[in-house]
């Protein structure tokens, strides 16, 4: 940027004229070059906006109330991973005892099943022996029909035996590949988990700290560079000063006067104007400089910005949450094959109170055509006594008929006690499951999952987005700084001015014409300040007769200065 450079040789041999052109020219340009300074300001405040808006997405992904149910996940799984060797040995012996107590029920149903086939054939003796004898067939075919009867339940007796036993089957062939998928991570896989969910808990402690302290520091920068945008004032406060020394020359160069009228008014008139550039510059320097050094005392602030966000983005930040990720990813298997023997388990607690209650209900069937069997054979007996010879025959077999009888009903009643085994194992199996450690283990870690991965994504774009608006915050605050320190140069430009217009002869003698024209001069030129200062200046600059009545016109005018 080229500014007006006077030295003091120069001083001497340069026109009024151009000195006022150049100084029109620098005061059109000034407020551009600030409105540019203010406009990249501007641009920093929404830097800084975008930069915890990006911040407040990870704490808004990582809070303690979402992530915290999390943490608690992990620890519930971590805790249930711990426990698991002991609830498998526990699921092996209530597996056991079932896989025993259908055993012995399996035992008795075919203990049964062969007394039925045993009482058909002594059916058919029955018949033989009584020679087709129509009130002994009546009582076999009576029999004949209790016992098919009798035979349908065994049946399905052993039917929903081998739908249990192959349950028992599927629950110990998960339990098995548990154990094998167990012994690959345990114990080390739930410490690491424990670990892990205190150190997202400590995590989560971190990233609100850190979020705090980025928000505290954007938020000071923020009302710095705030403060610092009204302070380019100065650029349009200066400008308004140079132009109203520009328009007093004009009104100078208005004067048509003889000399040494001219060269009087001339000298008083530009040593005011010396003056009060020398102020505007003094002034300017300061202030500007002010801007320039407070632009600098932010780059540690806008610095250490960038690397708090950089820093989430590092070692405290994705990475870790990865790890995490990685952790939970290899229980994932074991998980699975947790659930699907849990699954299995639950679905052996319906299987079994069906068993249960099937098996009591054909039981009961059974108790009757035992009962009925015996009633016949008892009947038969009776019946023996009417036939003669014909009866003694048919009565041997009707007494064989009643040992099997009683020998069908001793193996019902051994099927009471596995009966009532399974279903102590069933009460057992529900007891345990109801006071069982978290629930669904992987419901849980798909939801930690969901949590930490969000916080990756979250993490990243912090990074990603703050991290590029932080570098861009540091590269607009350093354009705007050199900008503003480019334009210190406007205050020499109006010192060497000040000692052009200085250069002037001031007579210490001054004429009637001139303190006539002065009286109606430097009226005008007062007319033209807007600022306290630069009335100051003007009573401090003018002859005497004429400093109360300048200042006495201004006295209404506003007196706001730029601090």
């Amino acid at each position: 940027m080229q500014h007006l450079r006077i030295d003091t040789a120069q001083a001497m041999t340069i026109e009024a004229a151009d000195l006022k052109r150049m100084l029109a020219l620098m005061a059109a340009s000034m407020d551009a070059r600030f409105v540019r300074a203010g406009t990249t300001l501007a641009t920093a405040i929404d830097t800084i906006d975008r930069i915890i808006t990006s911040i407040e997405g990870v704490t808004g992904a990582l809070d303690e109330s979402v992530a915290g149910i999390a943490v608690t996940s992990l620890k519930d799984v971590a805790a249930q991973l711990d426990a698991l060797p002991a609830v498998q040995a526990e699921r092996e012996a209530d597996m056991a005892r079932i896989g025993t107590a259908s055993r012995v029920l399996r035992d008795h149903v075919m203990d049964m099943r062969q007394a039925l086939r045993v009482l058909h054939i002594y059916g058919m003796n029955i018949k033989i022996a009584a020679s087709g004898e129509p009130a002994f067939v009546g009582f076999v075919n009576d029999m004949g029909q209790r016992l098919a009867a009798g035979e349908e339940h065994l049946e399905g007796f052993l039917a929903k035996l081998k739908e249990l036993s192959g349950s028992v089957g599927s629950v110990q062939q998960a339990g098995r590949l548990l154990a094998t998928e167990a012994k690959k991570i345990l114990p080390a896989v739930p410490k690491r988990l424990t670990h892990d969910a205190d150190a997202l808990h400590g995590h989560l402690g971190n990233v609100a700290a850190m979020a705090r302290e980025v928000a505290s520091i954007a938020r000071t920068v923020q009302g710095r560079v705030a403060t610092m945008l009204g302070a380019l004032q100065v650029g349009d406060s200066t400008r308004q000063r140079v132009e109203h020394v520009v328009s007093a020359l004009q009104l100078l160069d208005g004067l048509t006067l003889a000399e040494p009228v001219q060269e009087e008014v001339t000298g008083v008139v530009h040593h005011l104007l010396a003056a009060l550039l020398e102020a505007s510059s003094v002034d300017f320097d300061r202030d500007a400089s002010l801007l320039v050094a407070s632009l600098k005392a932010l780059q540690p602030d806008t610095h250490g910005l960038l690397t708090l966000i950089e820093d989430d983005g590092g070692s405290n930040g994705r990475p870790f949450l990865m790890q995490i990720d990685q952790a939970v990813g290899e229980i994932a298997i074991l998980t699975g094959q947790l659930q699907e023997a849990d699954q299995r388990s639950a679905s052996m607690l319906g299987l079994i109170t069906e068993t249960v209650d099937e098996l009591t209900g054909r039981l009961e069937h059974l108790q009757r055509v035992q009962f009925n069997v015996q009633d016949i054979a008892t009947n038969t007996r009776l019946l023996c006594r009417r036939h003669g010879d014909l009866g003694k025959a048919v009565s041997v077999v009707a007494g064989e008929v009643d040992i099997y009888a009683h020998s069908l009903g001793n193996a019902m009643r051994g099927i009471g006690q596995p009966i009532h085994e399974l279903a102590e194992v069933n009460a057992a199996l529900a007891t345990k499951r109801d006071n069982s450690i978290g629930g669904d283990m992987g419901a849980k870690l798909a939801q930690a999952l969901t949590v930490i991965r969000e916080g990756c994504q979250r993490t990243d774009m912090a990074v990603r987005e703050g991290g590029d608006d932080a570098r861009q915050l540091i590269e607009l605050l350093t354009i705007t700084g050199d900008e503003i320190g480019a334009e210190l140069a406007l205050g020499a430009t109006m010192r060497q001015a000040a000692i052009v217009l200085s250069a002037s002869t001031l007579s210490p003698d001054l004429s009637d014409d001139t303190l006539a024209t002065l009286g109606t001069l430097l009226p005008q030129i007062a007319t033209l300040y807007t600022m306290a200062q630069e009335r100051d200046i003007h009573a401090a600059n003018v002859p005497p007769g004429f400093a109360v009545a300048s200042a006495v016109i201004e006295e209404d005018e506003d007196d706001d200065g730029l601090f």
